[in-house]
């Protein structure tokens, strides 16, 4: 469908800030500062930090936001996206909160190392350190230790969902589901939605290109640590929500990834946002991702 006027706008304003590989990375990381300002807290139950042990035993914080309600509560270990190179804690802050807050559970935030100061698998092995944590905490955090997720958003699903592999392959953390939204999962970028949506659309071929290079350089681009899409078996993955958008170079990437775990037997809830573009989903994203979530955790508990 043509592109919704609101995203039309969008990618209009965004015509005069240089993006990667044009810009520099703290250009790139400044530029996020100023489009990503703070706003009005969202009120929930309780929002409070804890420092752990990361990856290479470095200190690592997690940010936990509490709803409203007696608990305990299911709990989403989340992990940020932004080419893998930037946003922070504080820019991610009204997005948790609205997760916390509409989904009814413990949404655990994870500051894990940026690329390029830290590349792979330092911060994957952040994610890890920050689930392994929450599922050993559980009980003191408020969280039901049988309904922990994984969750992250563009190259932060693309963390998550090697997170979740990684956990198959080892046998613990057991997740209880996992939630992709607009996620990188192929660094290949062999689908065919890279080339269809290559250039105009903010995030281009280049800067994926570009990503994958500060990430995880030297790396095969079919490793499935970086490619979760292009791991030889995705038999025995959790239950997951993978949500797409229309006007967007890894759009077929996720929803080649929601087909390989339906053929493998997992279960998936998809949805496409129409009219969209990668930066800019628009409410209609959130609300149908949040709503999918609901209904997944409903499975998930009854069972």
């Amino acid at each position: 469908m043509p592109l919704h006027p609101d995203a039309a706008a969008f990618l209009k304003a965004m015509e005069s800030i240089p993006q990667p590989p044009d810009a520099t990375v703290q250009e790139f990381r400044d530029a996020a500062a100023r489009l990503m300002k703070p706003a009005d807290p969202l009120p929930i139950g309780k929002v409070e930090d804890t420092l752990i042990k990361g990856g290479s035993g470095q200190p690592l914080t997690l940010r936990i936001y509490t709803p409203e309600g007696p608990g305990p509560f299911p709990a989403i270990v989340w992990i940020r996206g932004g080419s893998f190179t930037r946003t922070t804690l504080e820019q991610m802050d009204p997005l948790r909160r609205i997760a916390a807050k509409m989904t009814g559970c413990i949404v655990v935030s994870v500051d894990q190392r940026l690329s390029p100061e830290a590349q792979y698998p330092a911060p994957l092995d952040d994610a890890d350190a920050a689930a392994q944590w929450t599922f050993a905490h559980a009980r003191e955090i408020g969280a039901l230790p049988d309904c922990i997720g994984v969750a992250g958003e563009s190259s932060g699903g693309n963390i998550a969902a090697a997170l979740a592999l990684r956990a198959r392959d080892r046998g613990t953390p057991t997740f209880a589901f996992q939630l992709l939204f607009a996620p990188l999962t192929d660094a290949s970028l062999s689908c065919p939605s890279v080339k269809t949506f290559e250039e105009g659309y903010v995030l281009t071929r280049r800067q994926l290109v570009w990503a994958y290079e500060q990430y995880a350089p030297g790396v095969p681009r079919t490793d499935p640590g970086i490619s979760p899409l292009l791991a030889p078996d995705l038999g025995g993955m959790p239950p997951a929500v993978v949500v797409t958008i229309e006007n967007d170079p890894v759009r077929d990437e996720g929803e080649r990834y929601a087909e390989r775990l339906r053929e493998a037997g997992v279960a998936v809830r998809h949805a496409r946002i129409d009219g969209m573009v990668h930066h800019f989903p628009g409410q209609q994203a959130l609300m149908t991702f949040f709503g999918l979530l609901k209904d997944l955790l409903a499975e998930v508990r009854a069972k």
